[in-house]
């Protein structure tokens, strides 16, 4: 049965993905349905750093042969998210600690450049700066209750994150922007704790203040370290083990 949060938070994942189209989306193919799902259950640390994905596991779960499965694995390739060897199949990309900390660094300098600019709009949509609002207060809510899914966590904040995209009005930064948030997709999962949720959440509360405040200063500031923590977390825990 479907919770209450978990109702919520689709509801309002479906209004800000519509708020934050950019333009008329292509229509959805069978490969690219698939590769979305699985990028999900990497982003979800369902399908860990070096772990394989099989094949026919995935034509299993979707009903298919295997052909719109490796059509999805090579935009997955595409995308960063996993490796193909051959025979050896795919399996969910590792990252070095120099990689790690290249893409998070230089995610944080486009992110945080992207909040200013969403600050900075000019007659920015009322709509999108009401949805950044409850975006933040539903992520602590989701926050505090360690029973809710850390997907439905992830999903609101990528939606807010496409909603301040589309105040910044960059297309080719955000195009930027996104490529880089799916390559590190696997890595957020490990480091998105109860404890750090919490954290997160109240420094986005933050960040869409400021952005509906029009303080391109510190939005720019706020956005740039939500990145940097995750890093920050991250290199913790290569220390730690």
């Amino acid at each position: 049965m479907i919770s209450a949060i978990e109702l919520t938070a689709r509801g309002y994942v479906a209004r800000a993905e519509t708020l934050a189209q950019l333009g008329p989306l292509a229509p959805p193919t069978l490969p690219g349905h698939i590769a979305a799902w699985m990028s999900d259950r990497i982003q979800f640390g369902e399908l860990k750093p070096g772990e394989p994905i099989r094949e026919l596991a995935v034509a299993d779960h979707f009903d298919v042969s295997r052909g719109p499965v490796r059509e999805a694995l090579r935009l997955l390739e595409r995308d960063g998210l996993v490796t193909l060897n051959g025979r050896q199949g795919a399996r969910v990309r590792g990252f070095s600690a120099d990689e790690t900390d290249a893409v998070f660094r230089i995610r944080a300098e486009i992110f945080a450049e992207m909040c200013r600019l969403a600050a900075a709009a000019e007659n920015p949509d009322p709509n999108i700066l009401a949805m950044l609002t409850e975006g933040a207060a539903l992520l602590k809510q989701l926050a505090r209750d360690e029973a809710a899914p850390i997907g439905l966590y992830m999903v609101v904040r990528r939606s807010m994150s496409r909603l301040i995209v589309r105040l910044s009005r960059n297309t080719y930064m955000a195009e930027i922007s996104g490529g880089l948030e799916r390559e590190i997709a696997v890595l957020w999962a490990s480091v998105l704790n109860p404890e750090r949720r919490r954290r997160s959440a109240a420094s986005w509360v933050l960040l869409c203040r400021a952005i509906v405040d029009r303080d391109e200063t510190e939005s720019r500031r706020l956005g740039g370290a939500l990145v940097l923590d995750g890093l920050a977390e991250i290199q913790r825990q290569s220390a730690d083990s």
